[in-house]
């Protein structure tokens, strides 16, 4: 439960900052970038959607992107733990 809650707090302070960036800076400015990289996975596959509708909605862009990096940070943190107790031995 606590890998759960840690990927969605993490996952949810990344899409924040992703649409304040968005707003103010724009995503092409040097934070902007650095948030794509931070959220590499749901960017890509919440881009690849979109070009698959013919249409972007911000809505189901962000919710994707959402998604997918919350599954994908807790894979991250698994793994980290799952290093972590395998050197600990």
């Amino acid at each position: 439960m606590r890998i759960a809650l840690s990927g969605l707090t993490l996952a949810v302070a990344w899409t924040v900052a992703l649409a304040v960036v968005a707003r103010s800076p724009g995503l092409h400015s040097i934070p902007g970038m650095w948030l794509g990289v931070f959220g590499l996975p749901g960017v890509v596959i919440a881009n690849w959607v979109q070009s698959l509708l013919h249409e972007f909605n911000r809505l189901i862009g962000y919710s994707l992107m959402f998604l997918v990096n919350w599954a994908f940070y807790c894979s991250v943190i698994v793994g980290i733990i799952s290093m972590k107790n395998k050197l600990s031995r």
